[in-house]
């Protein structure tokens, strides 16, 4: 029992190691000021800016970043009696679509508690370059059941469910760049001082456009119609995952897919923050029926012959469960264009993925499923939420099933918490889409682990 203590503990501080910054931070002394800075961003028309990044840097002109935090659906922002050496410290604004500003603190005579507040007004960026600037646009398809908060510049979703539970719809386009890699997500770092988005560095989301659902849906079936196979695919995101973090990595995926379809993003209202998981399983179990209609929609309008499902992590638990309802449902005649299922790093109790599966399996459906040994994500999970082992549990303990490849990656190199790597390591990525074109186990990579009467897949790492 202390080792399992031991482990939970271990990875509740990996997943909350965001927070150790400000845990980091020195407490008061007699050399310090307990200061508040607080105030308002807005654009130049005063309209308030929702996700606006503020960050405190020391020095008059330095990078290092003492503490940031984003504005709420008022603009309004805080960072709260946080100890401060007497010195100049630099205010700096950044938001998507705007030029960053900043303004100058000066603490060099500041009492010992101090209160600030400021309003900063941002302009818009300059406008989009043209054919030769160094990026692609990608454009990807969404859905969400989020509650959207509009102005004239941009429409931003929140990590709430919308208050009528409708369905919104629209397009995004995300910039990639041409430095951009195999399974790379170029997103802007702090450690590397990094404090705004640069689309010739980064993929960028640029721009959200709204549509009613029935012009969302012809779009879509254009863009398909188009396309050389006919094809869709929706991918549904896991936990802490943010509106503009799950068109990010759609957009990633298209891009390195050479995807030639509709790419559609499933965005339910998760938190996007480590510390709202009881409140994601809230909301995962909520989105199912949205979910269900939305996917019963694409299939019946989009003209597509296959829809590719992918879904990772938390977001498996809406897929499985939604599609195991239409599986049953007689009404809906269209479930054989659902031929292909990408289940990454499911967060879904093991009884209850295999209960899922078996019910939505059927002649000519194709499964892969990817698990790893080294989910610090998952284990977390376990340890901490629930008393079943995941479904995305690799190894001795994976999961195998008559008509589903299951694939492992422990030999591969992931992020820090294991968790990422259907979209973050070059060899996952290749594999994945050699599913999605129609190959199935043994493919190239793959190597069989006999696992008693059945065998699992080993994703070996590329030479």
């Amino acid at each position: 029992m202390l080792r399992l203590a031991l482990r939970a503990f271990a990875a509740f501080l990996l997943l909350t190691s965001s927070l150790q910054a400000f845990l980091a931070q020195p407490s008061p002394s007699r050399n310090t000021s307990e200061v508040t800075i607080q105030g308002t961003v807005q654009a130049s028309d005063a309209t308030p800016l929702l996700g606006a990044r503020v960050d405190l840097r020391s020095g008059t002109s330095s990078d290092d970043v003492v503490m940031d935090t984003h504005t709420d659906i008022d603009g309004k922002f805080a960072i709260l009696s946080i100890p401060l050496a007497p010195g100049q410290y630099i205010l700096h604004v950044a938001a998507i679509g705007f030029e960053s500003t900043e303004k100058a603190v000066d603490l060099r005579h500041a009492a010992s508690t101090a209160s600030l507040n400021f309003v900063f007004t941002l302009r818009p960026a300059p406008k989009e370059r043209g054919a030769a600037s160094p990026y692609t646009k990608v454009r990807v398809f969404y859905a969400t059941d989020r509650q959207a908060v509009s102005n004239q510049n941009t429409t931003q979703f929140l990590g709430i469910a919308a208050q009528n539970g409708a369905l919104a719809y629209g397009a995004c386009d995300v910039s990639i760049p041409e430095s951009h890699t195999l399974a790379a997500l170029e997103r802007p770092s702090i450690w590397k001082l990094e404090f705004h988005a640069d689309p010739e560095k980064n993929i960028v989301l640029q721009k959200v456009t709204p549509e009613p659902k029935d012009l969302f849906l012809k779009d879509v079936a254009a863009t398909v119609s188009g396309s050389p196979g006919k094809e869709a695919f929706v991918f549904v995101h896991g936990y802490n995952v943010s509106f503009e973090d799950a068109a990010v990595r759609t957009a990633q995926l298209t891009y390195d897919f050479g995807f030639k379809g509709a790419p559609i993003f499933y965005s339910w209202p998760s938190k996007g923050s480590l510390l709202g998981y009881l409140a994601d399983e809230i909301s995962v179990a909520q989105t199912t029926a949205h979910l269900r209609q939305f996917l019963q929609d694409v299939a019946n309008t989009s003209g597509a012959t296959t829809v590719h499902l992918i879904a990772h992590s938390m977001g498996n638990r809406a897929l499985l469960t939604a599609v195991a309802q239409l599986a049953s449902d007689n009404n809906f005649t269209n479930f054989n264009k659902f031929s292909s299922f990408v289940l990454a790093a499911p967060d879904v109790d093991r009884d209850e993925f295999t209960r899922l599966v078996s019910q939505i399996q059927k002649p000519r459906r194709k499964f892969t499923l990817y698990v790893s040994a080294h989910d610090q994500a998952l284990e977390a999970s376990y340890l901490l939420f629930h008393r079943e082992m995941r479904a995305g549990e690799g190894g001795s303990n994976a999961i195998v099933l008559p008509g589903l490849d299951t694939v492992d990656v422990s030999q591969l190199s992931s992020d820090a918490l294991g968790h990422s790597y259907y979209g973050d390591n070059p060899s996952v990525v290749q594999d994945l889409l050699k599913f999605l074109k129609g190959q199935l186990a043994p493919r190239p990579s793959l190597s069989r682990v006999p696992l008693g009467s059945l065998a699992y897949w080993q994703l070996l790492p590329a030479k």
